[in-house]
Parts: C-alpha cells; sequence; structure tokens
C-alpha cells in the first residue's frame, strides 16, 4: 500500500477561493477515478494557505494506472486549465509513501 502526499500552498487570502474551485471541478472527478481521499486538509496553524492531502493505493501500478485515467478525461484537463487561470496555486510538492508495517487504515 502507498499513499500519494501532495501539498499545495495557495496565494495569500486565496485558500476559500481555491477550495471552492476544487470542491465544484475538481473533487467530483478525483472522487470518479481515485475515490475517496484518504485525508483533505487545510492548515489552521502554522504556515497558512497550505493544503495536504492523502490519496490511498494499493501499489504504484494502481496510482498509475488511477491517474493515468484521470489525466486523460478532458473534464480533469478543463480543471486543471482554470487552475492555471486563477494562479492561486503559489508551489506543489508531491511524495509518495509506504504504510509502517504496523499501520492497517480502514479499507
Amino acid at each position: 500500500m502507498v499513499f500519494d502526499h501532495r501539498t499545495y500552498t495557495v496565494r495569500p487570502n486565496r485558500l476559500f477561493d481555491f477550495l471552492a474551485l476544487y470542491e465544484e471541478f475538481g473533487l467530483p472527478l478525483q472522487r470518479e477515478y481515485l475515490g475517496e481521499p484518504f485525508g483533505y486538509f487545510y492548515t489552521h496553524i502554522g504556515p497558512l494557505g497550505r493544503l495536504v492531502h492523502l490519496w490511498q493505493f494499493a501499489d504504484l501500478n494502481d496510482r498509475d494506472e488511477r491517474r493515468g485515467a484521470m489525466e486523460a478525461d478532458p473534464r480533469w484537463q478543463a480543471f486543471r486549465q482554470k487552475v492555471i487561470e486563477t494562479d492561486y496555486l503559489l508551489d506543489m510538492e508531491n511524495q509518495i509513501l509506504k504504510a509502517a508495517p504496523f499501520f492497517h487504515p480502514k479499507q
């Protein structure tokens, strides 16, 4: 099992604008292709304007297949273009995490 851990930094005072755009256009597509996120958070204390989300996959092949299908969908491409046009995001960091041997999340 692997987790796709993504951190986005959003321009100051634009966090909730981005979340509204994402909830309307991005999240439904991700749910369709990736399932429910394992977690989706924003910073409340600490460096502000950060979004952190986690997606659970059986393995890297599972991740590649599901993300590849989503990336090929014209609706996802249109959402990504909207994100670029709004210029809400300053930075993105992506990590692939492996679960520790003793960690068994609920399926």
